[in-house]
């Protein structure tokens, strides 16, 4: 399913993938030049990139290309002690990450048809969720209200051209709606689906919003989109 490296190697895996546009190469060029490389690699534990690349090559290879991840792996028996037993069952869990003109449906047949084709055709491929990738131009007119709205709040906002995480955002971006999507809001936290996940109710920090703040932020945010372009 990967090469020693970790790379994909499914057959026909990522051949959809959309290779990155100038303007969000430009975008990329901005990112790498405002954040600190080396900061990003001590929150990450790491001393290194993938295959070694630069920053910036990283950072492209990181948002523009799909992967193969083996959450779990389970076989045979796991109990104390010991069995004179031979495992008829194994079971692992996979996540494939997608990107923009990739599908769902296009990468479970792929990991089925890599599967046959090496003699694996008996293996149950059995998706358990996930859904097609999800973009929105940064020059969509809701992305523009949400700049705005930080730049009046005294912040240069930073635009990334992808987010490395999961949300069924292709219900609007996708077919048949086709419409614009984009996260918002002020405030601070983190930790998101860890046990000490946090959000700023009261900053002390004056530099930080607090949840008024936040809140208030939205109200701003759609005035922001009503007016005219």
């Amino acid at each position: 399913l990967v090469t020693p490296d970790g790379d994909p190697a499914i057959d026909h895996f990522a051949e959809a993938a959309r290779p990155p546009s100038a303007a969000e190469k430009a975008m990329l060029d901005t990112a790498a030049a405002r954040i600190d490389e080396a900061t990003a690699k001590r929150l990450l534990s790491t001393d290194r990139w993938a295959h070694d690349l630069a920053w910036r090559a990283s950072l492209e290879r990181f948002l523009f290309t799909p992967t193969v991840n083996i959450e779990g792996l389970v076989a045979g028996y796991t109990g104390p002690g010991g069995k004179t037993v031979l495992p008829h069952r194994a079971v692992a869990k996979l996540d494939l990450r997608l990107v923009p003109d990739m599908t769902f449906d296009g990468a479970v047949a792929a990991l089925r048809a890599h599967l046959a084709t090496r003699g694996f055709g008996d293996i149950e491929v059995n998706p358990s969720g996930g859904y097609d990738p999800t973009t929105t131009a940064a020059d969509a007119p809701i992305i523009r209200a949400e700049t705005s709205v930080y730049r009046r709040a005294g912040l240069d906002p930073l635009l990334w051209p992808r987010n490395a995480g999961s949300y069924p955002g292709y219900v609007f971006t996708g077919d048949l709606l086709r419409l614009p999507a984009g996260h918002f809001g002020l405030g601070h936290g983190s930790g998101a689906h860890a046990p000490d996940e946090y959000y700023v109710i009261e900053s002390s920090n004056p530099k930080v919003a607090g949840w008024d703040v936040a809140v208030r932020s939205f109200v701003d945010y759609l005035f922001a989109l009503a007016e005219p372009a």
